[in-house]
């Protein structure tokens, strides 16, 4: 199986969610979606209900922007 780097697998980790805010919990070197929702505090809701109250809140951006550096 090769190896995926970690922007790769956050890539995957977070494909379903465009557009949205999803709440995060670091287990080692997995990243793991433990809410999300239409705003940061549906997916800090679900993230604190389901026993991760400290989850990191990311908003998801539409797979469509370009960035520029």
């Amino acid at each position: 199986m090769p190896a995926v780097d970690k922007e790769t697998a956050f890539a995957e980790l977070v494909r379903n969610y465009e557009n949205q805010w999803i709440a995060i919990e670091d287990r080692g070197d997995v990243e793991v979606i433990v809410g999300a929702g239409q705003t940061a505090v549906e997916a800090a809701k679900e993230a604190s209900d389901k026993g991760y109250p400290q989850a990191v809140l990311f908003k998801v951006p539409s797979f469509k922007a370009r960035f520029v550096f």
